[in-house]
């Protein structure tokens, strides 16, 4: 009984966090990876218990690597699919950087709002000749702006 007893604000904890961030994990699931999209890392964060310090409460990411191209026709395609409807900016292929230059930049991302949650999704490449993708999916609520 005792352990019960100790148990029971974690099992509140959990219970609220679910309940509360399960809107907002429904619109990032929303946004379907295509084949061959490996998920490399996530994070939610939100409930009635969230304290809002590095990462804002009711906001997640999820993060997906592939080394196949990545089109503006396979961001339209998950973004239309999540309810976004928007148009991608960018080619997902020209480099902004310096030939020469290392490190990551955005190729193309397309951004609205679904069900009262911002939603972001970018593709990030690496320097030229190097076939890795990084495809960033964040979602935030409105209140967080």
């Amino acid at each position: 009984m005792a352990l019960v007893v100790l148990a029971s604000p974690f099992i509140v904890m959990q219970a609220s966090f679910l309940i509360d961030t399960a809107p907002m994990v429904a619109v990032a699931d929303g946004v379907r990876p295509a084949p061959g999209w490996r998920e490399e890392a996530h994070n939610v964060s939100g409930g009635l218990f969230c304290i809002d310090l590095a990462v804002p409460c009711d906001s997640m990411w999820r993060e997906y690597r592939t080394e196949q191209p990545v089109t503006v026709a396979d961001v339209q395609r998950i973004s239309a699919e999540a309810g976004l409807g928007v148009p991608v900016e960018g080619d997902c292929d020209t480099s902004p950087l310096r030939p020469g230059s290392t490190g990551l930049h955005t190729a193309c991302s397309a951004e609205g709002v679904v069900d009262g949650y911002d939603v972001r999704i970018r593709v990030l490449r690496f320097r030229e000749g190097d076939a890795r993708r990084i495809i960033q999916v964040a979602v935030s609520s409105i209140e967080n702006r």
